[in-house]
């Protein structure tokens, strides 16, 4: 027969298993939130920086306390840290002026900037943000000696003659010859001779000379027949 177990023992481990599971979940929670956070807005990397100058950024953590700002070698950590800040117990939980930085005081070179966060139980994290170099040496410019302008005179130009000019009007049209009227033959106009009135007025001189040609021959027709007339008539005893 198969033995029965009591489910107790095996309920009891259930348990402390998922509360060892609660609790690491709440351990790394917390580890979590209490990391704090650190930023650097201005001034701009990779840009060289000049005289004085504000580092503006953020420092905050759950449990703040304190920041602290240093100044370290890009290429040595182990040198002298050189702190700006220094315990400024001022939650920077919105971009504000954490420090001020004398780049003076400091050889040209590359830099680091370190923000050190402190929490209440005395513990601290720490940011850093490389990328800045210091270049307060400037260049001196090279004198260049100042060459006087040189004035050169203007080339004189070769006088260009005018050209007169004339304008030509058209020639005035001579005047043609007075048409004189005949006497016995009729006016004569300057119109043309073969134009509508010339030959109406020949039409018309054609039927007065054909009137006139026709009359005289009916009158000697007329004078003929009358004579023949009395001719025939019977004379007297």
């Amino acid at each position: 027969m198969r033995s029965r177990l009591d489910p107790r023992p095996r309920a009891f481990l259930r348990l402390l298993l998922l509360l060892l599971g609660v609790g690491a979940v709440g351990r790394i929670s917390a580890i979590a939130w209490a990391q704090g956070n650190a930023q650097v807005i201005s001034p701009p990397r990779d840009q060289p920086v000049r005289g004085t100058v504000d580092i503006v950024g953020i420092a905050t953590h759950p449990n703040f306390a304190k920041y602290d700002v240093a100044i370290l070698d890009a290429y040595d950590f182990t040198k002298e840290w050189r702190w700006l800040v220094e315990g400024r117990a001022v939650r920077a939980e919105v971009p504000m002026v954490l420090a001020t930085w004398n780049t003076t005081l400091f050889p040209d070179g590359d830099y680091v900037i370190l923000i050190r966060i402190w929490d209440q139980g005395g513990g601290h994290q720490d940011f850093l943000f490389p990328g800045y170099r210091v270049a307060n040496a400037m260049p001196t410019p090279t004198p260049t000696e100042e060459i006087a302008p040189t004035f050169e005179p203007e080339p004189t130009g070769t006088p260009v003659l005018t050209p007169t000019v004339q304008i030509e009007l058209p020639p005035t049209p001579t005047p043609g010859p007075t048409l004189t009227p005949i006497p016995g033959i009729g006016r004569t106009t300057g119109r043309d001779s073969l134009g509508p009135e010339a030959l109406i007025g020949a039409f018309l001189r054609g039927v007065q000379w054909t009137f006139l040609l026709f009359g005289a021959w009916g009158g000697i027709r007329l004078l003929r027949w009358a004579w023949r007339r009395l001719a025939r008539r019977p004379r007297a005893p």
